[in-house]
């Protein structure tokens, strides 16, 4: 069972605010704190906020990605960036895009030489301008970790499956979206959630939850209140009161 803070919204967020919302992460025990970039502020924002999060705290970092706004190499190179300036921490959240953008992202990111042809999307381009073109390319500089945590919000698991990814979804109570290879289904929860909803909704399989806050104050109750029940479920009441 894993627990992240966020994902914390970047619109109107200071570096001073961000970086008091992580340092209150690590403290309330949270596994990692996450950033959601906004489209309307740009892209390529929640990977440079990662990164500077990274840097902040011991903790993984995530981004949650507006995806499909620009070409799956740059957003491939962007995570890879950071996840060398993480030490190999980053975590990515796909939302939007189509099929076949979010193919060649994990394709890229794996390392390997690749020659891809979409419907769309051609790599290497082939354009005239390129000539004399490779026939393969590869990500440069590839990420530190040898295979990113991904997850797409809203794909079904055939697809996850095929990718290599795992699968998010907003809350709903009793649900949790199954596992697919080595990732646990990740679920985006309210503030308000309870452990006990949250233990109910896994059941035995395991679970990554995000719970939103929006100051350190609320970071540290959901700490009290999430973090030893769902490590522990035999977690004593009375500890909470303290």
């Amino acid at each position: 069972m894993k627990l992240g803070l966020g994902p914390v919204s970047l619109a109107g967020a200071t570096r001073m605010s961000l970086a008091a919302l992580a340092e209150a992460a690590v403290a309330a025990s949270f596994d990692a704190m996450w950033v959601a970039e906004a489209r309307a502020e740009g892209m390529g924002g929640g990977l440079a906020a990662a990164a500077f999060l990274a840097q902040q705290v011991p903790i993984r970092v995530g981004a949650a990605l507006d995806f499909g706004g620009y070409h799956p190499l740059h957003v491939a190179e962007d995570i890879a960036v950071a996840d060398i300036a993480s030490r190999g921490r980053i975590e990515v959240l796909l939302r939007g895009g189509s099929a076949e953008q979010r193919r060649l992202l994990v394709e890229a990111l794996s390392g390997a030489h690749l020659r891809f042809d979409g419907e769309t999307l051609h790599v290497p381009a082939r354009l005239e301008a390129n000539q004399p073109a490779p026939d393969r390319l590869a990500l440069n500089p590839r990420p530190l970790q040898p295979v990113v945590p991904v997850w797409v919000e809203g794909v079904d698991e055939d697809e996850a499956r095929a990718l290599g990814t795992g699968i998010a979804r907003r809350w709903q109570p009793g649900a949790v979206p199954p596992a697919v290879g080595r990732w646990s289904g990740m679920v985006l929860c309210p503030p308000e959630v309870a452990a006990e909803q949250l233990l109910r909704a896994a059941g035995d399989a395991a679970a990554y939850f995000l719970v939103g806050a929006l100051t350190p104050d609320e970071v540290a109750s959901a700490g009290r209140r999430l973090v030893g029940p769902l490590r522990m479920p035999g977690f004593p009441d009375w500890i909470n009161k303290q």
